[in-house]
């Protein structure tokens, strides 16, 4: 515990930067550039070339005089070769300006030792009849050709070209054949052929092309195939082809293949081999072979059809059925096994001779017309592809059923007056039920119902039901439950009893008897504390005495009426507070263990004279006080074991202390006060001005300095903060204090 006491950026220089550019100066003359120390230029010559003219055209569009057609030794039968008209344009003569040498001290230019005159040129040579070309423009044929007629002409470039690329080029002299072989990438392409002749003194010379030719694909000789198909056309079995045969010295050629359904290409069926599926069952297969090679035109060999048949399994099993053979049992079919395996079974059962509707499962549960039957499941095997196979298994006769209760007869409700039982059970649909009462073993007339209202003349008797079962095709049944006796009937509690009435020493408690249904004749009471009768205490009402101080109290009542057993129900109990009891009264000296017992006693006086002491004897010498205590009479004594006696002065009288208090937050008169009890901690503040004030935090009730935790002693104004953990506050002259 503790106590207060209150009243209360430089600037940078610029870069100067300069440079000065010396150029050379230019002066222009008349469209002339003149530059400082500008070099001679040399003299030039104006060149000129002019080329010659070619032949004039005579009418037919042949050079006047000049032969038609190509030098004998060119191969015939091809077209005719039609010469080429070509116009040259005269040329026009060419020259270059050089800059003129500006004059030196020499009045007149000197010729130039090195300049010549340009001869005449020698006329190109000229085509008469352009080139032709001869053969079949086919893969794998030969294209030949002598380049045409020329005139002027010495020696021959022929340049073969494929769609305009260039593929062969071959130098020749007059007369010569040059030749090309079309080659399978060829095909579809078009080939020309393009001469350029000059002569021996020139290096230009000049063209002439051929008439383009489209090169068509080569076609495959001495096919042959016998086009059958071999293997058994059978779902599951491998159909297979004979490959053709062709010449193949120019090409080996590659095959391709595709099979047939109903004219329906089959997806991944491209291979010489093909595997029956059942999708082909009862179709037209056959089969198609395609010969390819660069260069060649594709042909087709088609196979002879085949129609596709189901398989047949190699074996199945016979089928069993397992299961009591009795009306109402379940029978089981057993398929086995069949080779291959079978994709579905399906079942159908029979009573002699006769399908039983409906009965398609695997399992079949018999019927009352099953009774004394002969009975027998067929199973179809069946896969795709495969011919459907049935078997019969034995037959078995069916015995009469027994009924079995899916839930045994159980009787519900209370066995007491005014109440009605009932019968509660689980039997197959369609049986026939019938029920007969019994009471102590004799039937009760009229009691053939599945219930049973118990009436006063049950009271002590044991009744029972008999529930005879029947049903076509079953064994009739009965079934009997177990005799119980008939009680009295039982009050219904509706409101429990309780206890009213101020807790407090010489109260009057009553007790309310509850709410029953029915209403009860007769009501009887009990009273107890703690969980003990209190003899004699057997009123509806009851007054609290010493003997209650602290304790529980409850009440129990019993009802009771004819033809119903009676009941008992306790109240909840009541907890009295426990008040102070005096246990000395006035001043003296007492005996401690039989006057007064060791305990936490409270002082009643209302003076500031009190005085008391815990004695270690009773010689009336100091030497016999343990502890005492002088002050306001609002205090409290912890007397020990150990102490001889205990005298009081001023006190009043003292009685025991009960464990609550007023929990007070206002302190206006001196004493002593246990902390959460007569007062709450927290912090309180006096306003008084005197001086005097004494505060003591106390950890026991003894009256020894051992007590005191921490103290104060000085002004009234002041500030105190009382810690929950402490014991007590003892409090003098200090006026009000009032927690904040």
């Amino acid at each position: 515990m503790s106590f207060f006491r209150n009243t209360h950026a430089r600037p940078r220089p610029g870069l100067a930067a300069g440079f000065v550019a010396a150029t050379g100066a230019i002066t222009l003359f008349a469209g002339l550039l003149i530059a400082p120390a500008a070099q001679a230029a040399p003299t030039s010559v104006a060149a000129r070339s002019i080329a010659a003219e070619a032949p004039t055209d005579g009418p037919t569009g042949e050079p006047t005089g000049e032969p038609t057609g190509e030098p004998t030794g060119e191969p015939t039968g091809g077209p005719t070769e039609t010469p080429a008209h070509t116009d040259s344009p005269s040329p026009e003569p060419t020259g270059t300006i050089t800059p003129t040498q500006e004059p030196t001290e020499t009045t007149s230019p000197t010729p130039d030792p090195t300049a010549t005159t340009e001869p005449t040129e020698t006329p190109a040579p000229s085509n008469i009849a352009v080139p032709v070309v001869h053969g079949e423009p086919v893969v794998g044929q030969t294209l030949t050709s002598k380049g045409g007629l020329w005139e002027g002409a010495t020696k021959f470039r022929f340049i073969w070209t494929v769609d305009g690329t260039a593929v062969q080029t071959t130098d020749h002299v007059t007369g010569e054949i040059d030749s090309l072989v079309l080659l399978p990438g060829m095909a579809g392409k078009t080939v020309q052929l393009t001469v350029t002749a000059s002569r021996e003194d020139t290096p230009s010379g000049t063209d002439a092309t051929s008439a383009p030719l489209v090169v068509r694909n080569a076609e495959f000789t001495d096919l042959t195939w016998n086009n059958a198909v071999a293997g058994r056309a059978v779902v599951g079995e491998t159909l297979t082809l004979d490959k053709p045969a062709w010449d193949d010295s120019a090409t080996r050629g590659t095959l391709r293949y595709q099979w047939f359904r109903a004219g329906v290409p089959i997806p991944g069926a491209t291979s010489e081999q093909y595997v029956v599926s059942p999708a082909d069952v009862g179709k037209p297969v056959q089969a198609t072979i395609t010969l390819s090679a660069e260069g060649f035109t594709d042909h087709e060999f088609q196979s002879r059809q085949v129609t596709a048949t189901s398989a047949a399994f190699s074996s199945v099993s016979v089928p069993t059925i397992s299961g009591t053979a009795r009306v109402g049992q379940v029978q089981t079919a057993n398929p086995g096994v069949s080779a291959p395996a079978a994709s579905t079974v399906t079942y159908q059962w029979y009573r002699g001779t006769t399908a039983i509707a409906g009965a398609v499962g695997r399992k079949y549960t018999t019927t009352a017309a099953d009774n004394g039957k002969p009975l027998k499941v067929r199973v179809r095997s069946a896969k795709p592809g495969y011919t459907s196979v049935d078997r019969f298994s034995a037959a078995r006769t069916i015995a009469i059923g027994l009924l079995v209760a899916t839930k045994s007869p159980v009787v519900t409700g209370t066995h007491r007056y005014g109440n009605t039982l009932r019968v509660a059970q689980g039997w197959p649909v369609g049986t026939t039920i019938r029920y007969q009462w019994y009471r102590n073993g004799v039937a009760i007339r009229g009691a053939t119902g599945s219930s049973l209202y118990l009436t006063t003349g049950y009271i002590g008797a044991r009744v029972n039901v008999k529930v005879t079962l029947s049903k076509p095709g079953y064994v009739t049944r009965a079934v009997s439950t177990s005799p119980i006796g008939v009680g009295k009937a039982l009050f219904v509690l509706r409101a429990a009893p309780k206890v009213t009435g101020r807790l407090a020493l010489g109260s009057v408690l009553t007790a309310y008897a509850g709410s029953y249904n029915p209403a009860p004749s007769s009501i009887t009471y009990q009273w107890y504390r703690n969980g003990s009768a209190i003899a004699g205490a057997r009123g509806r009402t009851y007054k609290v005495s010493a003997a209650d101080n602290g304790r529980s109290l409850s009440v129990r009542v019993a009802v009771g009426r004819v033809y119903y057993d009676g009941r008992a129900t306790m109240s909840p109990v009541v907890k009295l507070p426990l008040w102070p009891v005096t246990v000395l009264r006035g001043d003296g000296v007492y005996r401690v263990g039989t006057q007064i017992k060791p305990g936490l006693y409270k002082a009643t006086g209302t003076g500031a004279g009190c005085y008391w002491a815990r004695l270690s004897g009773f010689s009336g010498l100091l030497k016999d006080v343990k502890a005492n205590y002088f002050g306001s009479a609002r205090t409290y004594v912890q007397i020990n074991a150990g102490d001889a006696g205990f005298e009081s002065h001023g006190c009043g009288s003292w009685t025991t202390v009960t464990p609550t208090g007023p929990r007070a937050t206002r302190i206006t008169a001196d004493g002593i006060y246990r902390v959460g009890i007569d007062i709450l901690p927290g912090t309180y503040y006096g306003s008084s001005s005197h001086d005097g004030c004494y505060l003591a935090a106390l950890t026991g009730f003894s009256g020894t300095f051992g007590d005191i935790a921490e103290n104060y002693y000085g002004s009234a104004d002041v500030i105190a903060t009382v810690p929950s953990w402490i014991t007590a506050l003892e409090v003098r002259n200090c006026g009000t204090l009032t927690r904040y």
